[in-house]
This record gives structure tokens, sequence and C-alpha cells, in this order.
């Protein structure tokens, strides 16, 4: 009895060694990962002309476009950022503002191209990574 009672520590240690192991590429629930196969997690949602005023008398106009992040795909609430190119011109115009502070809605102002199909490849960002791009267009 004595010695079962000496192997009884050792075997519930063996015992929690055996764990079932995880298949890491089924894994693709996450927003945040490349391999990320479930619906658009950027929705376009307008497009419009807005005049700023830089100082001196000046205005400028620009194309503002506002998308949407689907925040209820998150797995759980999280920070972000967005990583923005614009196909268009070719320049990476990160980081992109919200409409207002804890909105999930953003805007990106450019240069306007009226009748032009102006394309964004859109990623969002967490700790130092990047998800799968998204591409969302509009024309105005």
């Amino acid at each position: 009895m004595k010695r079962f009672l000496i192997l009884l520590p050792f075997l519930v240690l063996l015992s929690s060694c055996f764990k079932d192991t995880v298949d890491t590429a089924s894994l693709t629930n996450n927003p945040f990962d490349r391999d990320f196969n479930g619906e658009q997690v950027f929705v376009f949602e307008e497009t419009f002309l807005e005049t700023v005023n830089i100082g001196g008398g000046t205005n400028v106009l620009y194309q503002v476009i506002v998308f949407r992040v689907r925040e209820e795909l998150f797995l759980s609430p999280t920070d972000y950022g967005i990583r923005l190119d614009d196909l268009q011109n070719g320049q990476d115009a990160q980081p992109v503002t919200p409409v207002s502070a804890g909105s999930s809605r953003y805007r990106y102002r450019r240069e306007p191209l009226p009748g032009t199909s102006i394309c964004l490849r859109l990623r969002l960002t967490n700790s130092q990574s990047a998800a799968r791009a998204e591409t969302i267009c509009a024309t105005l």
C-alpha cells in the first residue's frame, strides 16, 4: 500500500503531461490572423468632397472615404490599428483617424479624382502584426 501511495503523485504528474494536440491550421476564425477565412472586416460606407481651410485663406478640396470596421467579428474586445494603402497613388496613409473617439468608423482623405474608382487595401494591426488584406473601392 505504501508503494502505491509513493507512486500516486508521480502518476498524477505523468498524466498531466498528456494533452490533446491543437490543429493550428484549423484556427482561422480570428480577424487578426493572416489566414482568417471569415466575412469582410471592412465595410465601405460613403465618399464625399470636403473643403479644408489650411490657413491664410487657402482652402483645399479632399475626397473623403468613410469605412467601418466590423468589430462584432472580433473574438473579444481589443485595441487595434489600421494599415491603409491607397492603390491609386501607391501611398501608405497609415494611420487613419476614427470619425469620433472610440468609433469603429474611419475616414481617409485624399486628392479627389471624380469618376475614378479609388481602391484602398486595408489591414487590421495589433502587436506589430498585420491581418489579411481586404480591398474596398469608392467612386465620386
